[in-house]
């Protein structure tokens, strides 16, 4: 026995509207042509499905229980075509994420709240890590995308792209004497306590080889891995501190503020993904409201 999907389909809109009538206009088929396709199943099946009373059709029980098992695989069909859509549009599956701390304690944070908004379906699990780590796991393919200090040279198994490079700030207490002016310049650090990053720290370097080129002189009190705490530090009048601007925006206190820095310092990161693997359209939709951010500084 062979059965034709044309057939079934008819008989599920018959059996769903009562009325051949009705399904012939869901089926966009003129009411004979349902007819006749009802006719071809039973007598395919060698059952006859409906009788009528007047103008009534009425299913037999032979009909519902076929019925049960016809709708449960159109129901099945449907979903496939519902979840199909949907990771089209990517409502749903996953998103492994790892990141260095400077950008997954605000900024990123800020990105999967406006991208998981738009897609409840989508798993999305963030790993904050150092760069070095963030790496190894791209090359194990243990994440989707990882995010890392801007690096120089290649490694195995990951594919690396840029980001904008964005100015880092200079943060301190809104009652510092510096305060009061709209950017801040590398010799107005003369003589101050600066808290410094971690000592491998990208922007710590490239921020110490512009004060010793311009022969500025100053203290380091204290230093730490987290930009964030620097800024705590600051709050705590420990001295100011140089950090990217989404650190510094996310630190809301009245107690302080952040200005530019003149010359500009360069917070740079990269954006990694697993070399040779498929990249859903998950991971891209993330890329992108990433660099929107970064395109807003």
């Amino acid at each position: 026995m062979e059965l034709n999907p044309r057939q079934l389909d008819a008989f599920r809109k018959v059996m769903l509207t009562g009325s051949m009538t009705v399904a012939a206009e869901r089926l966009q088929v003129s009411q004979p042509a349902v007819s006749r396709l009802i006719k071809d199943l039973e007598k395919t099946i060698g059952i006859r499905l409906f009788r009528r009373e007047g103008n009534r059709l009425i299913p037999g029980a032979e009909a519902q229980v076929l019925f049960r098992e016809v709708d449960l695989f159109y129901r099945g069909i449907e979903q496939v075509e519902r979840v199909a859509r949907d990771l089209k549009s990517v409502r749903i599956g996953s998103l492994r994420i790892a990141s260095l701390s400077a950008l997954a304690l605000n900024v990123l944070c800020e990105c999967i709240n406006q991208y998981s908004a738009s897609r409840p379906g989508v798993e999305v699990s963030l790993d904050v890590r150092n760069s070095l780590s963030v790496l190894e796991l791209a090359a194990a393919n243990q994440i989707d995308v990882g995010f890392v200090h801007q690096l120089k040279a290649e490694y195995p198994g990951v594919d690396i792209f840029p980001l904008k490079s964005v100015p880092a700030v200079c943060v301190m207490q809104a009652s510092h004497r510096l305060a009061v002016q709209d950017s801040v310049h590398l010799n107005d650090l003369s003589g101050e306590q600066i808290i410094s990053l971690g000592q491998n720290n990208p922007l710590r370097v490239r921020l110490e080889s512009a004060l010793n080129d311009a022969g500025v002189v100053y203290q380091r009190p204290i230093e730490t891995t987290l930009a964030y705490s620097a800024c705590n530090f600051v709050r705590g009048n420990l001295g100011i501190t140089v950090v990217d601007p989404f650190t510094a925006a996310n630190f809301k206190d009245p107690l302080v503020v952040s200005r530019p820095l003149i010359p500009t310092i360069p917070f740079e990161c990269s954006y990694v993904l697993p070399s040779h693997q498929h990249r859903p359209k998950a991971v891209e939709d993330f890329i992108h409201t990433v660099k929107e951010h970064f395109e807003a500084v």
